[in-house]
């Protein structure tokens, strides 16, 4: 597995917002196959990091490669139509549409053909059967665990190699939380999905990974097995012990 070539490798980024250096030269990888979770405290630079893979914002320095492919300079659509996917931090669902129709959205991403939206709506289902129950219901209108299941379940209905989720347990109840983290670790395990986890909640996020990274102003700062880093007493008290951080 070590021998093969990462399906996203990030090399020597740097991204700023104005005169604010956000990434200061990041290197990381994820091969097919994996879960890697990016830990770190607010402001670390986490979220960045998963945008600029977008272009938003746009990398001054270093390249981002997608399956043997530089996308640094890609527009944002063509980059999701390598079928990477994201479930941005807050949801972003859109309010005033249908749980189906949000659904749709996604599909429309890759120009997926009917046979395909069915399949991922299935897909879909299985996994968030509240979604089904509630699809004539306006977005805005579902609880904050069910907003964040549709915006996986749009994520998934663009058929993703990548999937990237960016903080999908913020704001939510401990027991929705788990639920999320499982239908995550289910894609992985039964259709090998690849994905990208960013997350403040640590000890969900290293439990679940096969690998991490630690992110602090800008640079990773340690790399390991989720197990690695978890044991790790450094790691526990910066972000595990009190809580979450």
């Amino acid at each position: 597995m070590t021998d093969t070539p990462p399906l996203l490798a990030i090399e020597g980024l740097h991204a700023a917002y104005g005169r604010i250096s956000a990434l200061k030269g990041v290197d990381l990888d994820i091969r097919r196959g994996e879960i890697v979770s990016l830990i770190g405290a607010n402001g670390a630079g986490k979220s960045t990091l998963m945008m600029s893979v977008f272009g938003r914002p746009r990398p001054h320095a270093g390249r981002i490669v997608f399956d043997g492919r530089d996308i640094t300079r890609l527009p944002a659509h063509e980059i999701a139509r390598l079928h990477i996917a994201q479930a941005p931090e807050g949801r972003r669902i859109f309010p005033r549409m249908s749980v189906a129709e949000n659904l749709r959205m996604g599909a429309d991403a890759t120009d997926s053909s009917e046979a395909e939206r069915e399949a991922g709506l299935k897909r879909v289902f299985a996994l968030f059967p509240r979604l089904e129950e509630r699809l004539t219901q306006r977005g805005g209108t579902l609880s904050g665990g069910e907003q964040q299941m549709l915006a996986i379940g749009r994520a998934l209905m663009s058929r993703p190699r990548l999937l990237m989720l960016d903080e999908p347990s913020l704001g939510l109840a401990p027991l929705v939380a788990r639920q999320i983290f499982e239908a995550v670790r289910t894609l992985n395990r039964q259709d090998g999905l690849t994905v990208l986890i960013v997350e403040q909640n640590a000890n969900h996020a290293l439990r679940l990974a096969h690998r991490a990274y630690v992110l602090v102003n800008g640079l990773i700062t340690m790399s390991g097995t989720g197990a690695e880093l978890l044991a790790r007493p450094d790691i526990r008290a910066a972000y595990l012990e009190g809580g979450r951080r």
